[in-house]
């Protein structure tokens, strides 16, 4: 083979190289990001201080996530608080409660817990689906280095082959 064609093939192998380990360095970031983002949302809820430690590739999400997940908490607590407070024995304890304002700390104390419980049930969603993305994302790094060890091997070979290609045309002196 001619030297010509090696140094080529060893430019082209380069520049593969370079674009696979871009696009490993974009998921590394990616996954960096998701790990970030599933540590703020672990207790279920999105604190200001979560909010300021979200990398900015996970922004949207983030608010996405404390809007639906308020929302939907919101609303499933006020279905399960109708629903407990039609129960027998939740009217029966109402009842014993004289004070007005103790029966509007017990409801409080209720819904509190049962948002709280919604809350989680979003955080446990949310996590699922960060775990699954972080077993694509994994899956997309192990073929991406699967394919640099290859490129490696096949730059060492024809650098190899650079190297014979270039001694045959190396001046022999005989003396």
């Amino acid at each position: 083979m001619s030297l010509l064609v090696f140094a080529y093939r060893k430019i082209q192998i380069l520049r593969q190289k370079n674009d696979l380990n871009y696009r490993l360095m974009k998921l590394n970031q990616k996954l960096e990001d998701l790990q970030q983002y599933a540590s703020n949302i672990a207790d279920g809820s999105v604190s200001m201080s979560d909010m300021m430690n979200t990398p900015a590739s996970m922004f949207g999400r983030t608010m996405m996530y404390m809007t639906y997940s308020h929302n939907g908490a919101l609303q499933n607590a006020q279905q399960q608080m109708q629903q407990m407070m039609m129960m027998p024995q939740v009217q029966a304890q109402m009842q014993q409660m004289q004070d007005p304002n103790q029966q509007m700390m017990y409801q409080n104390w209720i819904f509190d817990n049962l948002y709280k419980q919604q809350r989680e049930q979003f955080g446990k969603v949310e996590q699922k689906l960060l775990n699954e993305q972080e077993k694509e994302i994994q899956q997309e790094k192990a073929k991406l280095e699967t394919q640099l060890k290859m490129l490696e091997a096949e730059f060492d070979s024809t650098k190899q082959g650079e190297d014979k290609a270039a001694s045959s045309w190396k001046p022999e002196y005989v003396a």
